[in-house]
């Protein structure tokens, strides 16, 4: 996304503008507090001359005037202060909120290949900072650039009618300001860019040393992966310096037209109350009103930039959300024109008609045509890199299909909800994932409602209830990140007890137990017989008794579907299959050969 052209920056803020039309209220707030702000200068720069008009004339009646005068703009002052810091600071609350929920809630449907595009820390960076600097810095800073802007016009205009001479040669020097430092704008906004990218490589850098640690330990790469970490900080030191060294020159500029202007008002000024043009009062005004212009002015370049920062940082937080979400990439590959059909509540049977698939260039499924029948057993089988797991993730709508289509219950799924489908099926992986949370709620990811006791029998089917019992907190124990304190055995026992308690229609099963020793295999194949009678299970099996009991098994190789029939008809074909069993590399406890 440009972020570096004036048209790209506009483009980026006018779309963050309109994500948050719902709070226009709250804008106009802001906006009113930024221009009633904007005019208190001007009230400073009048009591100022009127105080020093009336002492010079020894007026003690002019005097009490302008005290009232500096009472009224000072109360003003400090209401309006607190008015525009209650109403930023919960805008800025509101919108960072309704930004990050929507990114987030993005990045929960976007396609799993997209997703997989970018690293978790950097993932990260986006959500818990960019989104906050992008939202703030539009929020605060924007009402900002206003205010200083309007600010310098009604100061412009008040010394102008005070004395249009001084105001013009004052003018020549103030804009001197800008011009400085505009030049700066660039380089700080291109550097600012580099910066975010930089630290975001280094927090994903980091997150992978905290969640490999074990790795960085057996293998001895503690120390190379922290000289690693480090290289990638220091190159952010430094980028983060430059940063600050650009912002430095562009305020330097501001104290050499400060002086220069100062110079100027009092010389010429002096001159003109020696001609009777000018008051003592007007000087006064003058350089207070001059202050008020160039600090603004010197303040509009560093406020541009904070603004072309959040700019920045809106554009790593827009990337996320202008990617499709896996709705909306099905429904640009569906062959039917009704994208929000929804499957029938009864279900069916689910459906591969000529299913293409790549990673990228590459294919993986070729043609893939199959019928998975409802309330059968169908078994996957293949050596690895056939395809077999992507066709599960297919199934669940993980990635949209390139060609062909899938149906369940006669209905496209590529032309109605994903989301709806996967309530009616459970699916479990290889190594399931677990949350740091008690056990009872790991389990209620399957169904959130679960009551206390649906929880119990769900573990009970699942064989986990025993283990689960034996826990310091029992139910309510806390598993740990990833569900460290948990072997590999009761963590797909504890996922296996999430589809029990789902209860659902079809169950996707990619070998839950090709990575348990006998034991728990034991365990998990006894909860696993359970669970998958009388459903639509399709299950990507290496034990023999799995593939030997199924209603139907498809034999995989290289994207295709080569072999189907039940294991007496495909061992009768003398083919592939049974190649693969009477090689004896398709036994009860080993896997196929890869």
């Amino acid at each position: 996304m440009n972020t570096s052209s004036p048209s790209g920056s506009l483009s980026i803020l006018l779309r963050m503008l309109k994500r948050t039309k719902k709070h226009r209220l709250s804008y106009a707030g802001v906006s009113a507090m930024a221009f009633a702000a904007s005019l208190l200068p001007v009230g400073w720069a009048e009591a100022m001359r009127r105080l020093f008009d009336a002492a010079y004339a020894l007026d003690r009646g002019a005097l009490g005037l302008a005290a009232i005068w500096f009472g009224a703009v000072f109360a003003a002052e400090v209401v309006i202060a607190l008015a525009q810091a209650f109403l930023m600071q919960r805008l800025s609350n509101l919108t960072t909120l309704d930004l990050q929920r929507d990114v987030l809630s993005r990045l929960f449907v976007m396609r799993l290949a997209k997703y997989a595009k970018w690293h978790t820390g950097d993932k990260l960076q986006r959500l818990n900072q960019s989104a906050v600097s992008a939202q703030t810095g539009i929020n605060q800073k924007l009402p900002e650039l206003v205010q200083n802007v309007l600010s310098i016009v009604f100061l412009f205009a008040y010394l102008t009618v005070l004395t249009w001479e001084l105001m013009a040669g004052a003018l020549v020097v103030a804009l001197l300001i800008p011009l400085l430092s505009n030049a700066m704008g660039k380089p700080i906004r291109d550097n600012q860019k580099r910066t975010n990218e930089l630290q975001a490589r280094t927090d994903a850098a980091l997150l992978d040393q905290l969640q490999g640690a074990e790795v960085a330990r057996s293998f001895g790469l503690r120390a190379s992966f922290n000289a690693s970490w480090e290289h990638d900080v220091e190159s952010t030191r430094r980028k983060w310096l430059r940063t600050d060294m650009l912002r430095h020159l562009t305020n330097s500029s501001v104290g050499i037209g400060f002086s220069l202007g100062q110079a100027y008002i009092l010389g010429m000024g002096a001159w003109m109350v020696t001609q009777g043009t000018l008051g003592i009062g007007s000087i006064a005004a003058f350089i207070l009103s001059y202050e008020r212009i160039v600090f603004p002015l010197a303040h509009l370049a560093n406020t541009w930039a904070a603004v072309q920062d959040a700019i920045a940082h809106a554009a790593r937080v827009l990337e996320l959300a202008d990617e499709d979400s896996e709705d909306e990439s099905a429904a640009a590959h569906s062959s039917s024109g009704n994208k929000l059909t929804a499957f029938p509540a009864a279900g069916g049977d689910l459906q591969l008609d000529d299913v293409v698939f790549r990673y990228g260039d590459e294919p993986v499924l070729r043609g893939v045509t199959a019928t998975f029948q409802q309330g059968k057993t169908t078994a996957i089988v293949g050596p690895s890199g056939s395809g077999k797991s992507t066709l599960l993730k297919l199934l669940l709508g993980l990635h949209p299909v390139d060609a062909g289509s899938i149906r369940y219950g006669g209905v496209e799924l590529a032309g109605g909800s994903w989301e709806s489908f996967r309530q009616a099926a459970a699916y479990l992986p290889q190594d399931a994932a677990i949350l740091d949370a008690s056990a009872a709620d790991n389990i209620r990811i399957g169904k959130p409602e679960a009551s206390d006791e649906e929880v119990r029998q769900a573990a009970i089917l699942a064989n986990a209830h025993d283990f689960i019992g034996a826990l310091p907190g029992g139910y309510g124990h806390k598993l740990g990140e990833g569900g460290g304190r948990l072997s590999g055995g009761q963590r797909q026992r504890l996922a296996l007890a999430r589809a029990y308690v789902r209860n659902p229609d079809v169950l996707l099963l990619d070998e839950p137990t090709s990575a348990l020793d006998a034991g728990a295999e034991a365990l998990m194949q006894e909860a696993l017989r359970s669970i998958m009678r009388d459903r639509t299970v399709i299950v990507v099996a290496h034990r023999l008794s799995t593939v030997r009991d199924a209603d139907c098994i498809h034999y995989m190789e290289s994207g295709r579907i080569i072999e189907s029939g039940t294991h007496e008809q495909l061992m009768s074909l003398q083919g592939r299959y049974a190649a693969l069993v009477q090689a004896g590399e398709f036994t009860e406890e080993g896997e196929i050969a890869s």
